[in-house]
């Protein structure tokens, strides 16, 4: 009975814990989304799209964004990836 009780208390831990980074990782997904809209908006890029983006492509925005480029260049960049998208 005590080995039972003992598996069953590791096996919610283990299901808590693996929800737990779940929904983690869709906040920071939502967070890096948020963050690559409100910088398409500011660059008066369109924005309807946004859904249909990878977390790859979010990604590689948010670097573009954080770069060390031109402006121009960052939305030119950025113009090519949304252009894959549409």
């Amino acid at each position: 009975m005590k080995r039972t009780m003992t598996a069953l208390a590791i096996a919610a831990a283990a299901a808590t814990t693996g929800g737990t980074a779940a929904v983690a990782m869709d906040m920071e997904f939502n967070m890096l989304t948020g963050a690559v809209f409100n910088e398409l908006r500011s660059r008066n890029l369109p924005t309807e799209n946004i859904d249909k983006l990878s977390l790859s492509q979010i990604a590689i925005i948010k670097g573009i964004v954080d770069g060390d480029e031109s402006e121009g260049e960052k939305t030119n960049r950025i113009q090519a990836i949304l252009a894959r998208v549409e």
